[in-house]
């Protein structure tokens, strides 16, 4: 399955109250609807990859990166391809957000 990985890179720590300002952020640079896997990856709270991982919901899959893997872990999906805890390669394009 084709995936594309959002780096996010946080200048300093998030409040809650700028979870919607990051979930812009993150629509903007790669909109939530899209044929290919989103692969999260970032030092972000645990909070922020929830609310991400529901954003990206309508795509066919959602993983969070996970280094030693090399690849993210599938937390999420609506494809007969992959199952919740496969691991989609980190090969593909990466969507890089500066906040």
């Amino acid at each position: 399955m084709k995936a594309i990985t959002l780096s996010i890179t946080l200048s300093r720590p998030l409040e809650p109250a700028e979870l919607p300002a990051v979930l812009r952020a993150a629509d903007a640079a790669l909109p939530q609807a899209g044929t290919e896997a989103v692969i999260l990856s970032g030092r972000l709270p645990t909070w922020v990859f929830a609310a991400l991982a529901h954003l990206y919901h309508p795509r066919p899959a959602v993983a969070v990166f996970y280094p030693p893997a090399g690849g993210g872990v599938v937390v999420q999906t609506h494809s007969p391809a992959v199952r919740e805890g496969d691991i989609l390669a980190a090969d593909g394009p990466e969507v890089k957000v500066e906040l």
